[in-house]
């Protein structure tokens, strides 16, 4: 990834992943940890970065199923 490549996390908390076998690692580098889609719905984002624009409408639908309906999601 990007965050990875860079080594900066440019004030990215958290990264997401739907892996189970990623989470409570940390991203090489920059050092976020990777959380499950439950835990940063209970974190209540603001913002939903998104690697591949494809993924939008599919992370938008999980986003207000797990009650965060009001973070903006954007793909880079």
């Amino acid at each position: 990834t990007t965050l990875g490549l860079t080594g900066e996390g440019g004030g990215i908390e958290h990264v997401v992943d739907i892996n189970p076998h990623k989470h409570g690692r940390f991203m090489p580098g920059s050092g976020q940890e990777i959380i499950s889609p439950e835990r940063a719905a209970e974190l209540k984002p603001d913002l939903v970065i998104v690697m591949n624009p494809i993924y939008v409408p599919e992370i938008s639908r999980q986003l207000a199923s797990l009650g965060v309906a009001d973070a903006r999601v954007v793909a880079v």
